[in-house]
């Protein structure tokens, strides 16, 4: 879509904004729910709960049924791959902090091309193997290796922010077939929730009766603003607006990520994981300037 044939307008940009925002609050709200779940509890009931309430929408709208059927065979493999990066970001939450998990998070946007490169046989610039090295240097530097207490949070991170590209090239794939972006992912939540539920045996903090008021918004944001309408928000927008600003507003994620986690968790960067975040966002927005848009972008 060209946008240089269409009237410029500022809806798009608002709602990618928005969405950025829920995204980087979900960080933190992960972080308030496992203060009472476990980590396949919080997944299951953020998706089983953005699943009802988009059934509910879906029946509002008398939606047919084939419809919901023809959407939910091709959501199954982005029902694993979202319940799979979710499940490695919401433990790694539990080891390391809201702020450098959201910028370890952001590394998709350079491991996309890579995996797509090797895997889909879509070349890759050596420019892009140059901001490879400057987002591996500032998460080197945001990981700070001398917090070994912390390590393998950021590592199951990174593995997220693997599991996420995948999730995406998986997506754009099959995005051909995909008749509304909606139904897809009321149903890819549905299949990330019944894969969660399959850890259910093995947790013990399960209980929603524990949540206070904190755990519960924590909860609820995560099931109606990170996985239903921060999502409708971006695929909404995405028609309108060009790669290169879509990828500037995602990358918002983070630095909302931090301010939230700064004032409502005391969460703190020294000046080098100050250096290795602004490295990470250097090296990610000028890596996706040149890269195709997505359709989905999975964040927490």
């Amino acid at each position: 879509m060209e946008l240089n044939h269409q009237k410029f307008s500022a809806r798009p940009l608002i709602e990618l904004t928005l969405a950025s925002v829920f995204w980087g609050f979900g960080f933190v709200a992960t972080i308030w729910a496992l203060r009472f779940l476990s980590p396949p509890a919080v997944i299951v009931y953020r998706f089983l709960i953005a699943f009802v309430f988009g059934t509910l929408i879906l029946l509002a709208r008398r939606t047919p049924w084939s419809s919901v059927m023809a959407e939910s065979k091709i959501a199954l493999g982005g029902g694993f791959f979202l319940f799979l990066t979710l499940a490695l970001q919401t433990t790694g939450l539990m080891h390391t902090t809201a702020t450098k998990s959201a910028f370890i998070t952001t590394t998709y946007v350079i491991i996309v091309p890579l995996l797509s490169h090797y895997f889909l046989k879509n070349r890759v610039s050596a420019l892009h193997w140059l901001w490879v090295a400057v987002a591996l240097i500032g998460t080197v530097l945001i990981i700070n290796l001398k917090e070994a207490d912390l390590a393998w949070g950021d590592f199951f991170t990174f593995l997220c922010a693997i599991a996420a590209a995948v999730h995406i090239l998986y997506v754009d794939q099959i995005s051909s077939r995909s008749r509304s972006p909606f139904i897809f992912n009321v149903m890819q939540s549905f299949w990330a929730g019944l894969f969660g539920l399959a850890f259910f045996p093995f947790t013990e903090k399960w209980q929603l009766g524990l949540l206070d008021q904190r755990g519960w918004t924590g909860l609820l944001a995560l099931a109606f603003g990170s996985t239903l309408l921060g999502f409708f928000l971006q695929v909404r927008a995405q028609k309108l607006i060009s790669a290169p600003v879509a990828s500037i507003l995602f990358l918002l994620e983070s630095p909302f990520s931090f301010v939230f986690a700064y004032f409502l968790l005391q969460e703190r960067l020294n000046a080098l994981q100050f250096f290795g975040a602004f490295l990470i966002l250097v090296a990610c927005l000028g890596a996706s300037l040149k890269q195709k848009p997505h359709v989905l972008v999975i964040e927490p």
